[in-house]
């Protein structure tokens, strides 16, 4: 493309000499402007250009585009919606994992009533045993430092 916008700059020059002077620019003239456009800033700016150009255009066909692509994405996300509510579940699915959860837990708690209360463990004298314990191993080794 900027080979392009160069080609585009030499023939807009050709012309304008050729306006100026009906012969044809010499071949002396036409290596001249090849040398004067050949500089770094110059390439560079036939670069900018053409990525300029290039930017627009693909621009115009997203926006040309942009109705259909909208629809789409709408569409997919509304696709992937349908499917996670179909991959959730029915509501009669998850009541009974709900209800048989509840059972399984209120099974637990009452098992562990019954060994607390048949055993005779208390675990909040377990509880307060341990952290006195814990506080009496702090004090031992604090004393130990002095």
């Amino acid at each position: 493309m900027a080979y392009a916008l160069y080609k585009r700059h030499k023939r807009n020059w050709a012309d304008k000499m050729r306006s100026e002077d009906p012969s044809a620019p010499s071949r002396e003239q036409e290596e001249m402007f090849a040398a004067s456009n050949a500089t770094d800033d110059q390439l560079e700016r036939y670069r900018k250009d053409a990525q300029d150009a290039l930017l627009s255009f693909a621009n115009a066909i997203v926006e040309q585009q942009r109705p259909g692509i909208e629809a789409e994405a709408i569409s997919n996300e509304l696709r992937m919606a349908s499917d996670a509510i179909k991959d959730s579940g029915s509501f009669l699915a998850l009541l009974k994992v709900g209800v048989a959860s509840t059972i399984i837990s209120t099974a637990l708690l009452a098992l562990l009533a019954f060994g607390t209360d048949r055993f005779g463990l208390d675990l909040l004298d377990a509880l307060k045993t341990q952290g006195a314990a814990s506080n009496s191993q702090t004090d031992a080794v604090g004393d130990l430092g002095r």
